[in-house]
C-alpha cells in the first residue's frame, strides 16, 4: 500500500515540475539549466520533462487547478520571488488538488484495490 504523500512524491511533483519547467523553457526563454535550478532538478530530468519522458504531463495539462498554480509559479519564478512563496503555492496547488479527489483517481490507479469512495484519509 502506497501512501498519499507517496503517490504525489512518486507521481505528481514529477508531472508539475515537468509543467513549470516547460514553460519556464518554451515561453520564458529559460535555459535547461537555470530551470532546472529553479525547480530543484537537474538539467537532464529538464531535457527529459520537455522530450516528455517523464513527468506524466498529460495527465495534468488541463486541470484547472493546475493550469492556474503552474502559471501563478512560473510567474513567482521568473520575478525571482522569495522560494518560500514558490513552496506554499505548489503545497497549495496539492491541497487544492486533495480536496478535489482528483489524488484519489490517480491513487486508484496505481493502486486498484483501494475503495475511492469509502475512503476519506485526504480530506481528514
Amino acid at each position: 500500500m502506497q501512501l498519499p504523500s507517496e503517490i504525489e512524491a512518486r507521481y505528481v511533483l514529477p508531472a508539475l515540475r515537468a509543467l513549470v519547467a516547460k514553460k519556464l523553457v518554451l515561453e520564458k526563454g529559460f535555459t535547461q539549466e537555470k530551470a532546472a535550478r529553479a525547480v530543484g532538478v537537474t538539467q537532464a530530468a529538464i531535457s527529459n520533462y520537455i522530450r516528455g519522458v517523464r513527468g506524466f504531463r498529460i495527465y495534468w495539462e488541463n486541470n484547472p487547478i493546475v493550469l492556474r498554480h503552474v502559471d501563478k509559479i512560473v510567474e513567482l519564478i521568473v520575478s525571482k520571488s522569495d522560494p518560500r512563496e514558490i513552496t506554499r503555492e505548489f503545497n497549495q496547488m496539492l491541497r487544492e488538488l486533495r480536496k478535489a479527489g482528483v489524488l484519489c483517481r490517480l491513487h486508484k490507479n496505481v493502486e486498484p484495490f483501494i475503495d475511492i469512495n469509502e475512503c476519506n484519509v485526504c480530506f481528514e
